[in-house]
C-alpha cells in the first residue's frame, strides 16, 4: 500500500489495494490510522462492487440506517444512491459536515463514483483542524465558552417547495421535529486525536447561543468566510470507479453542481459510529 498527500493540510491518495479480496485488519487498522492524519483518503478506478462497498465501510464501524430522503442502491438499503441530473438537480452544493443536526454525529462516510460527467463535478473538502489552528489567539479564547446551534438548515428548501396541495408549513413542522437540533461546542475536540477544531458549517449552523441574532449572523459570515480558504482545502476529479472516504467529525464537503444536464451516479455508505472509539470506551 502507498500513501500520497494530494495538499499539506488535508488529502491523501491511496495505492495498492486489491478490493476483490477481503479487508485484512491489519491493513483496515493502517487506512484508520492515515483517515485519522489526512482526515480523507482517495483511491482511484477501485472496480469496487456493492457487496465489497459495504464490507469496507463495516471494517470501521457500525453503518447507518436506510436514509429516510434519498433512494438506497437495488438489494443494499445501506447504500444511498444519490443520483443528479436535469430533473434531480444536486442539493448538497454548499459547504456541510453531514448531519451535524443528529446526536449522533456520523464518524465517517465512504463515497464511490458510478457515473461521471466528461468534466466538472468535483467535491472539495475542507481541514476544520486547520480553520481552527489558523484563527486568531484572541478569537480562539472568546470562543472557547461558546456554542452553536445546529438544525437542519438548508435542507428547509426541500420542504418549502411547492409539491401538490400539501401545506408546506405544516410539511416544514414535522421535518423540524423529525430531523431535530443539537447544540454543540463551537470548538471542540477530535474524541482519538484529542485535536481542536472548528465546529462549524454554514449549512447547519442556523445561531450562535448566548448571542443576539445580529451578532450571532456577523460571527457565522466570518467564520464562514475564514473557512473557505484554498489553503485549508483539497478538490477531486472524479474518475468512474473511485472511491473517497472521509472523517465526517473534523471536515467540511462541498460536492461541485456545475455538470447538468449530465448525469451523475454516486454511492454512499455513512459509518456512524468508529468502531475503534468503541474499543477504547471499553478498554477504559
Amino acid at each position: 500500500m502507498k500513501i500520497e498527500k494530494i495538499t499539506p493540510a488535508i488529502g491523501a491518495e491511496v495505492s495498492g489495494i486489491d478490493f476483490e479480496n477481503e479487508l485484512l485488519p491489519g491493513l483496515s487498522d493502517r487506512l484508520y490510522d492515515a483517515l485519522l492524519e489526512h482526515l480523507v483518503l482517495t483511491f482511484r478506478d477501485t472496480g469496487i462492487e456493492p457487496r465489497q462497498h459495504l464490507a469496507f465501510a463495516q471494517s470501521f464501524g457500525l453503518l447507518d440506517e436506510p436514509h429516510p430522503h434519498y433512494p438506497h442502491v437495488a438489494d443494499f438499503e445501506n447504500i444511498v444512491l444519490l443520483e443528479n441530473d436535469p430533473s434531480r438537480p444536486a442539493d448538497t452544493n454548499s459547504w456541510h459536515t453531514d448531519l451535524t443536526f443528529k446526536a449522533e454525529q456520523p464518524f465517517a462516510s465512504v463515497l464511490v463514483a458510478r457515473q461521471v460527467p466528461d468534466c466538472g463535478g468535483d467535491t472539495l473538502w475542507s481541514s476544520r483542524y486547520a480553520a481552527y489552528d489558523s484563527l486568531p489567539a484572541g478569537l480562539k479564547r472568546d470562543m472557547e465558552e461558546l456554542e452553536a446551534i445546529h438544525d437542519l438548515g438548508d435542507f428547509r428548501n426541500s420542504f418549502v417547495q411547492p409539491a401538490g396541495n400539501r401545506d408546506r408549513s405544516e410539511a416544514l413542522r414535522e421535518a423540524v421535529h423529525r430531523f431535530g437540533q443539537q447544540i454543540r461546542p463551537l470548538i471542540d475536540q477530535h474524541p482519538v486525536t484529542g485535536r481542536k477544531y472548528l465546529n462549524f458549517n454554514e449549512a447547519f449552523v442556523t445561531h450562535i447561543a448566548g448571542l443576539t441574532t445580529n451578532e450571532a449572523n456577523a460571527l457565522k459570515t466570518y467564520l464562514a468566510n475564514h473557512m473557505n480558504k484554498p489553503e485549508n482545502q483539497m478538490r477531486w476529479r472524479w474518475r468512474a470507479g473511485d472511491m473517497v472516504m472521509w472523517d465526517n467529525r473534523v471536515t467540511m464537503h462541498y460536492a461541485v453542481a456545475d455538470y447538468l444536464p449530465a448525469h451523475r451516479i454516486m454511492n454512499r455508505v455513512t459509518v456512524v459510529q468508529d468502531r475503534r472509539v468503541g474499543d477504547l470506551r471499553d478498554s477504559a
